[in-house]
């Protein structure tokens, strides 16, 4: 763990340190994603030579890059950040599958080296073939209205945009994290749309059972047909240009006493 020592009243602490992995995919040569830079991607994942990165023909694909590990630890936090565009709306065929309802999701998984890894918990952005509307949520379940979930809009009238979507999840018992979820149309002034919500993950994602720590990962719905595809889906492809997971570690138990102490120092300074 990278470690950062910090001096106050003359004592020097030693404060655990984020892990940070990000890209713009600038320095990707056209193709697989799978393999670049800790990638680890289905071969649907590829990369323009442009800095962007798309989903092309196939069913739900998924990705993740190994560059950082998170731990189980209560208290850890673990930060997304990715940009991506939707290309043109099309009139969506009506075999959407409910596993293949994600445009984009982004979530912690346990199955470090498997590009058919699944999450433990994520959120994102989806299409409701019900309603035709899209939809940020959580994916702990189906639709509900409320905190874990809100129209973003007619699908029919978001194509050719660009989003950010940011999600943090935190760590806040055993088999529990807090969850923030924004979305933000970065074409418009609109305020993002937030979820927020309680999430219950399985033992898996629960216990360190692999051996490894936690890994952090992007999936979409596919573009077109292909193995277990859909056959017309709402959008061309998902087009991502930045992605970036940080971990923010629990302080160590000494550490943060110590910068208690310096706090409480540091207020008695100020009161003289």
């Amino acid at each position: 763990m990278n470690k950062l020592n910090i001096s106050v009243l003359g004592l020097t602490l030693s404060a655990a340190t984020a892990a940070t992995y990000s890209t713009s995919f600038d320095s990707f040569s056209s193709g697989n994603v799978s393999g670049q830079d800790n990638w680890v991607a289905q071969t649907q994942w590829q990369a323009d030579g442009s800095g962007n990165i798309s989903n092309s023909n196939g069913a739900f694909v998924r990705a993740h890059n190994t560059s950082v590990l998170g731990t189980t630890a209560i208290g850890e936090t673990s930060t997304f950040v990715t940009t991506f565009a939707l290309t043109a709306f099309t009139a969506p065929s009506n075999d959407i599958a409910s596993f293949e309802q994600g445009i984009l999701q982004q979530g912690l998984s346990h199955q470090q080296g498997s590009a058919a890894f699944a999450y433990g918990i994520a959120s994102g952005l989806f299409y409701n073939p019900s309603n035709g509307n899209l939809v940020l949520r959580s994916n702990q379940g189906t639709f509900v209205s409320g905190t874990n979930s809100t129209t973003v809009g007619l699908a029919s009238g978001l194509g050719l945009s660009a989003w950010e979507m940011t999600s943090i999840y935190t760590k806040t018992a055993a088999g529990t994290y807090s969850v923030q979820t924004s979305l933000d149309n970065t074409g418009d002034a609109n305020p993002a749309f937030t979820i927020s919500y309680t999430a219950s993950v399985s033992a898996d994602l629960d216990t360190d059972s692999d051996g490894g720590g936690l890994i952090g990962g992007i999936q979409a719905l596919p573009s077109s047909g292909g193995s277990g595809g859909v056959a017309t889906p709402p959008f061309g492809s998902t087009t991502i240009s930045s992605y970036s997971f940080d971990v923010t570690a629990v302080p160590e138990p000494s550490s943060a006493l110590l910068l208690s102490f310096a706090g409480l120092g540091l207020l008695s300074r100020r009161s003289r």
